[in-house]
């Protein structure tokens, strides 16, 4: 196993690790990430961008990618946007969150997303294995909410999902577990931004 140099400090804390294109990240990325933050009481957010989206055809150049999300949550004073994904060469997330899972074993990992990608994961390469890997915090984007729902995700793992009350004990829950998070919505949108860019 080669070595691997973590973002940051990671032992006997709560870290939610945040993955995504941002292509490029905007207002609504930090809104799930400081909503995640307060809500399940975590000790810091690493945004790992991703090397390349197999899900699409055009994921953008990677350091305007990482640029435009350091941008957006590198004045945060405990969020850390980290490359390591691209170190390690990995296309699939759930290969990182393995490494991740494996080099920080006393860490106590949260998978977040916003629920416009909870539609689509059932499409992600292993995405039961995520699930089974570490809980997971889903927080509310507009206009997906009867769509995340109803998601093959939800259904699946219907029976893992806590209730809202309940999140600020998700990270230290043995996974499945999960949480969807309700609450004020930022419209903002990486499609719409290239859009107007065009």
């Amino acid at each position: 196993m080669r070595p691997v140099r973590l973002p940051g400090p990671a032992k006997g804390l709560r870290i939610g690790l945040f993955g995504g294109s941002f292509n490029p990240a905007h207002t609504g990325h930090l809104h799930v990430a400081e909503t995640a933050m307060k809500r399940l009481q975590l000790d810091w957010i690493w945004w790992i961008v991703a090397r390349g989206n197999p899900l699409k055809t055009d994921h953008g150049d990677f350091h305007a990618r990482f640029a435009s999300a350091e941008a957006v949550a590198g004045h945060h004073p405990r969020m850390i946007v980290t490359d390591i994904e691209k170190q390690l060469g990995y296309t699939y997330s759930w290969q990182t969150l393995l490494t991740l899972s494996v080099h920080a074993p006393q860490t106590d990992f949260v998978w977040l997303m916003g629920a416009d990608n909870m539609t689509s994961f059932h499409h992600w390469r292993r995405w039961q294995d995520i699930a089974r890997m570490m809980p997971i915090a889903i927080v509310a984007r507009p206009g997906v909410g009867p769509g995340a729902r109803n998601s093959k995700f939800a259904r699946t793992f219907a029976k893992d999902r806590i209730p809202e009350a309940y999140a600020p004990i998700l990270p230290q829950l043995a996974a499945p577990a999960w949480v969807y998070l309700k609450g004020p919505l930022d419209p903002s949108s990486s499609t719409a931004i290239r859009k107007a860019e065009a």
